[in-house]
């Protein structure tokens, strides 16, 4: 989560100033070069992941958030290969490829770990 931040703040700040991009290795212009809107994706995505992730007195939370994490960037990876650029984020290639893979690992990974939290509880009260 605190990577979506950082990608999502860099996106931001090299679209608030033109000129840095220019100066930059193809490997950070790459990095950071997210539209407008979908860097404030990353950057709500990354403070509400850190958010919960800090607070969270239980697993089940992290657990919960994987699985909507998984859900919504999934369906943006779908979403961003059928339709040109929905509601203007600029979704390419590149974005869909990362949508398309963070989102399915992100719903197996919260899914097993529910998965085993609940067969975990289980075993217990036997």
């Amino acid at each position: 989560m605190g990577g979506l931040l950082l990608q999502g703040v860099g996106s931001l700040i090299f679209r608030l100033v033109p000129a840095l991009p220019a100066s930059m290795p193809l490997l950070v212009r790459g990095a950071f070069g997210i539209d407008f809107w979908h860097a404030w994706i990353h950057i709500g995505w990354g403070l509400a992941g850190l958010a919960v992730l800090s607070v969270a007195p239980t697993r089940e939370p992290p657990m919960r958030l994987a699985l909507i994490f998984g859900l919504f960037y999934t369906a943006l990876g779908i979403w961003g290969v059928l339709a040109h650029h929905p509601l203007g984020l600029e979704l390419d290639l590149p974005e869909n490829l990362f949508h398309l893979t963070a989102g399915p690992v992100a719903l197996l990974l919260g899914l097993l770990a529910l998965l085993g939290s609940r067969l975990h509880r289980a075993r217990l009260a036997h």
